[in-house]
């Protein structure tokens, strides 16, 4: 059964209504299903549309929006989940990462809760986390923490091409439609020429803006640790960029611990993209309670660990990479991804001198949290 709320946005049925902030939902991806189910079935939610409040637009890499806020690639798997969060007032909407040829999701489970009381730390690299559900800490319930492997999926280009195109018709004025690609390494292949591909294709397809994937903790095939490296990344973006000619580029980026690696990722990179996109998940050994691996299928044992585990980390990067921008008088926009849970935790992304932010988990588990953004700047002015 597709989800109610799915079903009622593309229908028109479901109209803004006045929220008390105290309605809870459950999250809009399921995790006890499939990634293939969420897909075909999802997103769920039964809550009713918050009327917005017209504001002033910002600027947003040449783009006028109603706020400088959205969700990641991740959650938005295709059109009806799209459709939902710009209904629900995220502004920034990324397309879940494709390919340029039909790719398989790893086998189910893709999503565990994670039993961490705190935040995930430089210190804490290398050692494994347990997937539980979390014990209370002060008689409330911890903040949501979860591991995700999916190994980035994807339709074939011809799906979901036209689903991208069905996507972008549910934005407002105000809203930015940005698609996520990733190469796909070929035998006998050029990476960079399939990403220029995939991205020459998210723009056919009516991408405002397109980002290139260069981090994901849960591929094994050399695709999703590119960040890292200034030669092959920097080789990538300036390929994708001359492709797209004057469409803006975003790359992702995952967490570098070495200032020094992080700054020549950034000097590399910088001439050839309009955005920076940091971080994507941290990457873990995870095990059940009973110690063993708690995903399954080879090459499963570590997977990505997204949630309120990981703010410190992003914002720490978001910081670091303001701070190269400053001194070296680079011109590109920061946009902080990681452990943005709250409303709070957009305001210190914004403290520490990002464009924009965004949030995976935070957005799937509190389908509200555009809203409340909107009403704490209503409040402020």
């Amino acid at each position: 059964m597709v989800g109610k709320g799915a079903c009622d946005i593309l229908s028109g049925k479901m109209k803004p209504q006045e929220l008390t902030l105290k309605e809870k939902v459950p999250p809009t991806y399921q995790i006890g299903r499939s990634y293939e189910e969420n897909y075909q079935e999802g997103p769920f939610f039964k809550g009713v549309f918050p009327k917005r409040e017209q504001k002033p637009l910002r600027d947003f890499m040449g783009f006028k929006v109603h706020s400088c806020f959205g969700v990641p690639a991740g959650p938005l798997l295709n059109s009806k989940w799209i459709a939902l969060y710009a209904k629900l007032g995220f502004d920034l909407l990324v397309y879940k990462t494709v390919r340029t040829l039909p790719y398989p999701a790893h086998p189910a489970p893709n999503c565990l809760i994670l039993n961490i009381s705190g935040q995930l730390e430089e210190k804490d690299f290398g050692t494994t986390l347990v997937a539980a559900e979390p014990r209370e800490k002060g008689g409330k319930t911890l903040p949501v923490s979860i591991t995700n492997s999916f190994g980035m999926p994807s339709r074939e280009p011809a799906v979901w091409q036209e689903d991208a195109q069905k996507a972008k018709s549910f934005l407002d004025p105000g809203q930015v439609f940005i698609i996520s690609i990733v190469g796909t390494p070929q035998k006998g292949k050029d990476l960079a020429e399939d990403y220029v591909k995939g991205a020459l294709m998210a723009k056919e397809a009516g991408a405002d803006m397109v980002e290139i994937n260069l981090s994901c903790p849960n591929v094994v095939t050399g695709e999703g640790s590119l960040y890292s490296d200034p030669g092959a990344s920097s080789a990538i973006s300036k390929k994708v960029h001359q492709a797209l000619r004057g469409t803006p580029l975003i790359i992702k980026m995952g967490y570098i611990s070495d200032t020094r690696v992080l700054e020549k990722v950034i000097l590399a990179n910088a001439p050839y993209v309009e955005g920076v996109s940091s971080i994507n998940t941290l990457p873990f050994k995870v095990v059940g309670p009973g110690g063993s691996q708690a995903l399954p299928g080879p090459g499963r044992l570590q997977s990505g660990v997204c949630g309120a585990a990981i703010r410190d980390c992003g914002l720490k990067q978001s910081e670091k990479i303001v701070e190269i921008r400053r001194r070296e008088k680079l011109d590109f926009s920061v946009i902080g991804v990681g452990g943005i849970m709250t409303v709070e935790d957009i305001l210190a992304y914004e403290k520490a001198g990002v464009n924009a932010s965004m949030s995976a988990t935070g957005a799937m588990w509190d389908p509200y949290l555009a809203y409340k953004y909107d009403q704490a700047a209503l409040q402020t002015g």
